[in-house]
């Protein structure tokens, strides 16, 4: 087995394990839902099928689409030959699937942060005039952004993390 196959098996893999999550997160958007108060067709979308549906659809595309992403992933110029650099190659994949990973959920996160606190305002529209994000929901958003921020270096500076985890090792 060269490391591209290594790779689609990885992508596969966590394509699984995105749906996994996906499916095991429902019950937790639906308590959000009904904690709400009124149950409309309206803000189920909005708290629970919005911010499930993009993870979901990524992790069916890495399971029915590996190669794919393999492709975009690694060097054409590298043999796909088991070698010595094969071990590096397939660590940086899967720092990098890592990332893909990590931004999903991320981006899950956030949309239903941002969603969660649109819908509670416009709840309270008719109570409070202006609009206010109470110190849990900023602590929600901000943490997301912050996960984002770690997404992003793992997915675009993958090989200086490889190079970070060379030196620590050593």
């Amino acid at each position: 087995m060269d490391y591209r196959q290594l790779s689609n098996l990885l992508i596969k893999i966590s394509g699984v394990v995105i749906i996994v999550f996906v499916v095991t997160g429902i019950p937790g958007h639906i308590n959000s839902f009904y904690y709400q108060g009124q149950e409309t067709l309206a803000k189920f979308a909005v708290l629970v099928i919005f911010p499930l549906m993009f993870p979901f659809i990524i992790g069916l595309m890495m399971w029915f689409f590996p190669g794919t992403m393999t492709n975009k992933m690694l060097d054409k110029s590298i043999d796909s030959a088991p070698s010595k650099g094969a071990f590096e190659e397939f660590e940086r994949i899967a720092i990098t699937v890592l990332g893909v990973t990590l931004l999903f959920f991320a981006l899950s996160d956030l949309t239903f942060n941002l969603a969660f606190v649109y819908v509670t305002h416009m709840q309270n529209a008719g109570v409070i005039t202006a609009f206010s994000i109470s110190a849990q929901d900023w602590g929600h958003i901000l943490g997301t952004l912050v996960e984002i921020m770690f997404a992003l270096i793992l997915l675009l500076k993958a090989k200086g993390v490889m190079l970070l985890l060379k030196r620590m090792r050593s």
